[in-house]
Order: C-alpha cells, then structure tokens, then sequence
C-alpha cells in the first residue's frame, strides 16, 4: 500500500521492512530462540549497539528540525510523546483531552517508522451543566510510515513521507463515530538555513456512517524558525474540507502559535522536549448545528521523550 522507495537523499530503495533491527552481532548468524538457555550478554548488547546505529542512520539521512504542536511531522522519529489540550466551544462546552492520539514512535529500518497510540481521554463540562461526560475517545491505535525521500541540512534539507493510519471505533457512546476510520497522508518539508516549513495533505474514509462523519481532506502547515539551539517558534494553519456528512460542503481552519523547547539531553541516548500552544478558529463562523468550528480556542501542550 506505501511506495516502496528509501531515504536516502534522492535515490530509490528498499521497500517497507517491518522487522526489528538486527538481532545478532554484525556479520554473525540471528541468535538461536532458547527459552531455558541463559541469555547471552553479548547478543543483547549487540542488539541494542545496532539498535543505535539504525537510529543514527535514519536521523543523519534527513532533516533535523522539530516536530511542530498539531501538524505531524514526516521525519522518523524514536520516542515517546505525550500532549493534552484544552478545548472551548462556542456552545459554551470546554473539553480536556489527554493524549490526543499520540503515542510510542519505533524507527523499524532505514526508511520506515511505526506508531503504537493510546486511546484519548476526554473530560467535558459545560456551562449549563449538561452534556458533561467522561470517557475515551475512538482508538486511533496503528500508523505505518513510509518515508519517500529526505536530504539532510547539509544537502537538500527536505524529507516527503507517506503513511497510513487507522483507527478503531471503540470511544464511549458520545465520543465514537461507530466506525473503522483509514486515513491516508503525504507529509513533506524544505528547509532554509534556520527556516522550514512542514506539512501534510490526507484523507480521512470512514468505512460506515457516512452520514455523520462524511470524507473529510486535511491539510495542516507549520512555519518553524530555530532560534539558540533549542527554541522554535512556529506558526501552524490546519484546514479541514467536509466533502459529505453532516458538515457537508463546509471548511474549519484554525491558526496556532506556539513554541517548542529543546532536545534537552538526559544522558547519552535520551532527549526531552515540550512545548505549548494557543489555537483559535478562523473560520467559519459559529454555528449551533452541526457544531462549527468543532472548538472556538483551545491551549495545547506537548512533551517528547527520544530515545536516540
């Protein structure tokens, strides 16, 4: 389903390669499988040596900028990433969402990534008091990535990745759609010196219900600049086109300001980063029903953890 193109700078490759990185010292056969055996020191410490040496290639074959807060990134990544938002709705309802479909990003070979998320959990209030309700989300719990081609800073400074992400109708009542989502993307970025811009184009197909949640076109853009080795500032735009459904024909844009701090080292392999953000609607303007834009201003929070 993804190219089968590596990323190296501008130059064709390998194919998609879910296994995990070597399982053996370089140059020797796999480790035979003993579960009564004792462990071998050696080959776990080769495994993670080679482990490190995947990570290093991945991440010196393309750009080195930072993720922005909502746009996702189509560099590959190793970590582990948290964020929470706080949302307000014109209707008066303000909503907290913990995680938001984040999650543990793998690196699986030179040119391929995997995320494993978490499901969102929601805590709504309002200011009548109705329509408060705690619970998670629908499970957006598989992205498989694929990046095309990518530059470092010193070449090209570029990357084009394409991915697909699915997700699982399993949120409480009031928060699911009540159906398996698929969502196809191409992510890209160029930079300039201090100066990138990142973004995405994708598509989200419900498999039911249609009528609700309709085919929707997503496009999201983020403007970074890197300022004393560890700020980036950014500006993000991220628009939303309703082919069909409920919100059928109507376009949600919101503009977010935000900045990101870091990789701040702990320890040899380990870097932390956080960030937050403030969103407002753009457009259009409020309606009750369907309710548009979803969220009127929200803040956004995020911190990362990478293992590389």
């Amino acid at each position: 389903m993804l190219l089968s193109v590596a990323s190296q700078p501008a130059q064709a490759g390998d194919g998609l390669d879910l296994r995990l990185p070597l399982l053996s010292a370089q140059g020797q056969q796999p480790l035979a499988a003993d579960a009564t055996g004792p462990v071998d020191a050696d080959g776990v410490s080769a495994f993670f040596s080679d482990w490190a040496e995947l990570l290093a290639r991945a991440r010196a074959s393309q750009p080195n900028w930072s993720s922005p807060l909502v746009t996702t990134t189509g560099l590959l990544e190793e970590r582990l990433r948290f964020d929470a938002e706080a949302l307000h709705s014109g209707n008066g309802t303000s909503t907290t969402v913990l995680d938001g479909g984040r999650g543990l990003d793998l690196i699986v070979s030179d040119s391929n990534e995997i995320q494993l998320a978490a499901a969102p959990y929601d805590t709504r209030t309002s200011r009548s008091g109705k329509g408060a309700l705690s619970g998670f989300g629908d499970w957006p719990f598989l992205r498989v990535e694929q990046r095309l081609v990518s530059s470092p800073e010193s070449s090209g400074d570029y990357v084009v990745t394409a991915w697909l992400s699915v997700q699982a109708p399993t949120g409480i009542k009031s928060l699911t759609s009540g159906a398996w989502t698929f969502s196809p993307t191409v992510a890209f970025g160029k930079g300039w010196a201090n100066f990138d811009i990142q973004g995405t184009v994708g598509v989200t197909v419900p498999t039911s219900h249609t009528e609700v949640q309709g085919h929707q076109i997503q496009t999201n853009i983020a403007l970074q600049y890197h300022v004393l080795d560890v700020l980036w500032p950014e500006v993000e735009v991220n628009w939303t086109y309703y082919s069909d459904g409920q919100r059928g024909g109507l376009n949600q844009v919101y503009l977010t300001t935000g900045l990101v701090l870091g990789r701040f080292s702990l320890g040899d392999h380990m870097r932390f980063t956080f960030g937050g953000g403030y969103q407002i609607a753009a457009a259009p303007s409020y309606r009750a029903k369907p309710l548009t834009p979803a969220e009127d201003h929200a803040w956004l929070f995020t911190s990362r953890l990478n293992f590389q």
